[in-house]
């Protein structure tokens, strides 16, 4: 087992080579947070000690400055210490992307979207707190991204997942809500990644409350900046926040993806009846094109009721 402060040590010295870069560090539960910064470029590295071995997040912006980074820590830059790295998008043999986390008790919460890129319809969060055997149980059924699944599959599942996960919290902002919201925000210089955040914080929080013993809670990223582990882990002193691309592969986020897109596709339902037709999926030509032609039936006020206001689609309406 490699000495935890003489891997950091090394980190460090790998990291004073990066030209130009400015290195800090901070606390974290069980590890070390370096924070790199190079002109308007930021990085972050968590490095983490469990009982399993030493595991590492990255962060921040993509780009040549993570890229530096990363090499340096690459066995090509010198370092042969790295034994874990939970951003790895495959589960494995494991039932979690947490598995190797420090502190992690075989318990945890994953948190996804849906219908963010659509102009017509709401948007979901979920969120679905498991442990081990919850996991191992969903994986067995079939359990997996949504974006990988049909819609009958979806449907399947959702029930599936409901009864085997109960503790699940799932909250859609239907268009005239959003909206509002949307409007907001924006005179507060925020945009959707601010409503988002929302989403995700208040559907771990709801889930977290349910079952403290609860230690991490993992995010589909979205933002480099999303705001969201500072404020869950200022309300919930044992719990970590972790947020990385392809969270998915994870079993509690394939989870809450599906029960998402399943409320996403039932509030779909509901519009396309008060629009008195299929409302069509997406952003594209098709949606703008169905959105004028309810404004000319309908009128503007109940196509406010079906759509996202802020999408480019409704510009080119007026």
């Amino acid at each position: 087992m490699i000495d935890f402060s003489s891997y950091l040590e090394n980190i460090r010295q790998l990291f004073s080579t990066l030209p130009d870069a400015v290195v800090n560090e901070k606390e974290l539960p069980y590890g070390r947070q370096f924070q790199i910064v190079r002109g308007n470029e930021k990085v972050v590295l968590s490095v983490y000690k469990g009982k399993k071995g030493i595991s590492t997040v990255w962060g921040g912006q993509e780009g040549s400055l993570m890229n530096s980074a990363m090499t340096a820590l690459s066995p090509s830059g010198g370092n042969e210490c790295i034994e874990t790295n939970i951003t790895n998008n495959e589960i494995k043999n494991s039932v979690s992307l947490l598995e190797n986390c420090a502190g992690f008790n075989g318990v945890w919460v994953g948190s996804d979207e849906s219908g963010k890129g659509d102009f017509f319809g709401p948007l979901v969060v979920a969120a679905v707190l498991v442990d081990t055997d919850i996991a191992r149980e969903l994986i067995a059924a079939g359990v997996k991204d949504c974006k990988v699944l049909t819609d009958k599959e979806i449907h399947r599942l959702s029930p599936i997942i409901k009864k085997t996960a109960p503790i699940n919290v799932v909250l859609a902002l239907r268009p005239e809500m959003y909206n509002y919201r949307y409007e907001q925000l924006r005179l507060e210089k925020k945009n959707l990644n601010h409503l988002l955040a929302n989403g995700h914080i208040s559907a771990i929080r709801k889930a977290v409350h349910q079952r403290p013993e609860c230690r991490y809670a993992l995010v589909d990223q979205f933002s480099v900046h999303s705001g969201i582990r500072e404020a869950l882990e200022s309300e919930f002193s044992d719990l970590i926040v972790v947020e990385q691309k392809r969270a998915e592969a994870d079993i509690a986020v394939a989870a809450a993806s599906v029960l998402a897109r399943e409320r996403f596709l039932a509030v779909m339902d509901e519009l396309s009846i008060l629009a008195g037709k299929t409302l069509p999926k997406g952003g594209g030509d098709i949606a703008t094109a169905q959105a004028k032609e309810i404004k000319n039936e309908l009128g503007v006020k109940i196509l406010e009721k079906l759509v996202k206001k802020h999408f480019s689609n409704y510009k080119k309406i007026n």
